[in-house]
């Protein structure tokens, strides 16, 4: 119930907000709940809303995506180091 609470806050301050409260109340989940991968999803969809897509491919066009990538990564690896 609580995962289905934040996806639905989490999508509202995707379209209402700046791009910047998104990528921080992400972090502030991604800390809060154990494993978040719907942050990936919420990459894309920011991306989609955000972006602007020419007609070549550019990996620099998911920016969004490719930072909630690498924070979930690496969130992994610092949560083993914050818990006691």
């Amino acid at each position: 119930m609580k995962r289905l609470i934040f996806n639905i806050v989490l999508f509202l301050v995707v379209i209402t907000c700046p791009w910047w409260v998104s990528v921080i109340f992400g972090l502030f989940i991604l800390y809060y709940l154990k494993s978040y991968n719907e942050l990936i999803i919420f990459g894309l969809v920011m991306d989609i809303y955000y972006g602007n897509f020419s007609q070549n491919f550019s990996i620099l066009e998911y920016k969004f995506t490719l930072i909630f990538l690498i924070l979930i990564v690496s969130s992994f690896f610092i949560k083993k180091r914050l818990r006691f």
